[in-house]
């Protein structure tokens, strides 16, 4: 099932608008591959959003799976991200969030994804607002997209 670019909602392909943000989507469901490109992003941070590291990891290689976070530490992490984002699904109360300033490139069976994202919520009593710009790396492995690299850098306003 297709997600709203915007806010990352399941969505119908019968739709017109998002149902959880009014966008919209009509112009944005179809399977080119920038919107399949664009669907396994945010099937990742929907994963985020629900708590489901199954879905977080249904989203990418694991193989060569490597990532630059936001939040620390701040170095390149492989696996082991995905380990620290498992615990910190656990005290996650809430997240919420808004992608905006999509680019997509496909090369061939490699894409580059990159956008902004404005996210809040609350880790145990601690609430925070992030406003991050992300790339994203692709790679097309059984006619399905996988995220082999992921790097969230903060904006400078964050800090």
């Amino acid at each position: 099932m297709p997600y709203c670019p915007k806010c990352g909602a399941e969505v119908s392909e019968s739709f017109n608008f998002c149902w959880r943000c009014g966008a919209s989507i009509r112009n944005f469901i179809s399977s080119t591959p920038e919107d399949n490109v664009r669907s396994t992003v945010i099937a990742r941070i929907e994963g985020i959003r629900n708590r489901d590291i199954n879905a977080i990891k249904r989203a990418i290689n694991e193989e060569n799976y490597t990532k630059f976070d936001d939040w620390p530490p701040f170095k390149r992490q492989g696996l082991d991200a995905l380990k620290r984002e498992a615990e910190a699904l656990r005290v996650l109360k809430e997240y919420n969030y808004e992608v905006s300033e999509w680019k997509i490139d496909i090369f061939d069976d490699a894409a580059v994804a990159s956008f902004v994202i404005n996210y809040n919520g609350q880790i145990r009593n601690r609430k925070f607002y992030i406003r991050s710009r992300v790339s994203v790396f692709l790679i097309k492995k059984d006619d399905e997209w996988k995220i082999v690299h992921e790097h969230w850098s903060r904006f400078l306003e964050n800090f």
